[in-house]
């Protein structure tokens, strides 16, 4: 298991071949910082816990969802750790109330909740509450990132960005109806997390290449330089980023324009990769074996 996140003295771990994201996500605890989530396996595979500690609370609760007819459950499981709570969401929990846990031991499965986009990995939303509080949906016990300095990690190429673009080449490795997967050979670590960069700071969230519902992402990492695009909150060693301050653009292996919601940026222990998005499910995406080039740019009025 991995160190993700901190606050306090709770550390929530993660499994070795995970990927870490704080600001993907649309939650109000993702907006100040005080929430991450851990993605791996697959909806209905088991969920493993962050962190030691006695459960106290499961919920189950319904969900909004744009599908008519069809109702989706959500679950919820408060965790105690000394004086702290730690709330997980997106599992169907299959402990009871008073379980000891460890960490990395199974508690319980993924579901695919009406919280999620389509194109949402299964994960663990996890916060760390006081006990008074780990129910509503607000949160503003902000979690300390482990981002570090950031570096490339290849530096056999020739960098093509310049200060005002950055572009993301790479081949993709995986393609279905909800996204495709990009492996860019040119990506940064901090000797932590893997990922793609701009400057100094590692990319975590989505990037919309036209409108759309999620309007910010974060920029992430210790650097005494301010971030290539204006941000307008900083939370730590995190930047959030406005979308509409950066232009996204999409192409394939010979300069056509792509038509695609935009490109997914997250955090790895392993080897990065970046999902492309269609603008609707099952829509046309590049296929396995093709070469795509993401630019990006700050966004000129």
């Amino acid at each position: 298991m991995k160190l993700a996140a901190t606050c306090r003295n709770i550390r929530l771990m993660a499994p070795d071949d995970a990927a870490v994201s704080f600001f993907k996500s649309p939650f109000t605890a993702h907006e100040t910082g005080s929430a991450v989530d851990i993605a791996y396996g697959d909806f209905g595979s088991p969920a493993r816990s962050p962190v030691d500690g006695v459960v106290i609370d499961t919920r189950e609760f319904e969900t909004p969802t744009p599908f008519r007819y069809r109702s989706f459950t959500d679950h919820l499981t408060a965790v105690r750790c000394g004086e702290l709570i730690v709330r997980i969401l997106h599992v169907k929990p299959d402990v009871n109330i008073g379980t000891c846990l460890r960490t990395g031991e199974d508690f319980g499965r993924f579901v695919r909740s009406g919280y999620f986009y389509f194109w949402n990995f299964s994960h663990l939303h996890i916060e760390v509450r006081i006990h008074s509080d780990y129910l509503r949906a607000k949160s503003d016990m902000q979690l300390d990132l482990p981002v570090g300095v950031v570096r490339r990690a290849c530096t056999g190429d020739a960098d093509e960005n310049t200060p005002d673009r950055f572009d993301f080449t790479g081949e993709v490795v995986f393609s279905c109806d909800r996204y495709a997967l990009i492996d860019c050979p040119d990506y940064s670590t901090d000797g932590h997390f893997n990922g793609y960069s701009v400057g100094d700071f590692l990319i975590d969230g989505f990037i919309p290449a036209r409108d759309h519902a999620l309007h910010r992402f974060g920029l992430v990492g210790r650097s005494r330089d301010s971030p290539r695009f204006e941000s307008f909150r900083s939370i730590g060693n995190a930047h959030l980023v406005r979308s509409s301050g950066v232009d996204l653009r999409i192409f394939d292996g010979q300069s056509r324009p792509l038509d695609l919601a935009g490109a997914s940026f997250i955090l790895f222990f392993g080897k990065p990769l970046i999902k492309l998005v269609p603008i609707r499910y099952g829509e046309d995406l590049p296929q396995c074996g093709d070469m795509v080039s993401i630019q990006m740019s700050a966004h000129n009025e």
